[in-house]
């Protein structure tokens, strides 16, 4: 007994120490102390967490992030340095003397600095479509993500996998309880939820019909909304370890792992060698 309340409270040390130094890194700053004096010129600086199991980043928004740099060919480079940008949220990005926070953001910021339009393509219908699928991604299907990682996982398969502290992971959990139930999420069921997952990705396969990408069968009729989509999709589709919800995407909706293969392929030829090698398997429940 004496030893087990000696590690309880190491542990609870730990986290006491670890939320200080995040509340400290995440307080408000000037602008130039985010700043990479050796930034080069008219490249992206992208500030992103390190590297996951199955796809290169544990956050759908550096997936999008970091899918559009490629798609657009726009010049960047990686700092994976885990530190909070402007906002107190990753990614975020420098671009010459400037810090840009938020993953459309940033998009929106890039397009206007480099003249760049991936949506010039589309019809008025089809860019309202692509705004409501990547409003459904990031405002619904994230928040899913994050209830079967931190609230329906048990046994924080994934962030074992990636040898995070138990105690960061206890931390991490009792956090979004607090976040998901504000949100409203929270408040519903396991079986309410996948309800609610099912219902998103049935519209998103049926808008998507066929096509290799949201609104065609070639490179060039990649969109932000597939940089967005593919964001969010990625991670239930290949990095859910231990969840049925990878399995279910792939018997129910066999498009939309398509759609994830096509980007991949077209986009992300380096795919293995930005993945953490981890071992072990774990289950939900």
């Amino acid at each position: 007994m004496l030893e087990l309340n000696f590690f309880n409270g190491v542990a609870l040390l730990l986290v006491v120490v670890v939320v200080g130094v995040w509340r400290k890194r995440s307080q408000p700053k000037p602008m130039e102390s985010f700043l990479v004096s050796s930034a080069p010129k008219d490249t992206v600086v992208l500030h992103q967490y390190g590297a996951a199991p199955s796809v290169p980043s544990i956050s759908p928004f550096v997936m999008k992030l970091e899918t559009f740099l490629r798609v657009a060919d726009i010049p960047y480079v990686n700092k994976f340095d885990r530190w909070p940008g402007p906002k107190g949220k990753l990614p975020w990005i420098q671009y010459n003397q400037l810090a840009v926070p938020d993953s459309q953001m940033c998009i929106e910021f890039l397009n206007q600095e480099r003249c760049i339009d991936l949506n010039k393509k589309l019809s008025v219908q089809q860019s309202a479509l692509g705004h409501l699928i990547r409003r459904t991604c990031e405002d619904s299907l994230y928040w899913v993500l994050l209830m079967w990682r931190l609230v329906f996982d048990t046994n924080s398969t994934i962030y074992n996998r990636m040898s995070i502290p138990k105690p960061i992971i206890w931390y991490m959990r009792r956090l979004a309880h607090g976040r998901l139930w504000s949100q409203g999420i929270g408040r519903h069921s396991e079986q309410e939820v996948t309800k609610m997952m099912e219902d998103d990705l049935a519209a998103i396969s049926r808008m998507m019909g066929e096509h290799k990408f949201l609104f065609g069968d070639s490179r060039d009729c990649v969109t932000e909304f597939d940089c967005a989509l593919f964001g969010q999709l990625c991670q239930l589709v290949w990095q859910m370890p231990g969840c049925p919800v990878q399995e279910n995407i792939a018997k129910k909706y066999p498009n939309l792992v398509n759609f994830c293969e096509n980007m991949k392929t077209a986009f992300w030829p380096d795919w293995d060698d930005r993945l953490l090698q981890a071992a072990g398997t774990a289950s939900c429940k």
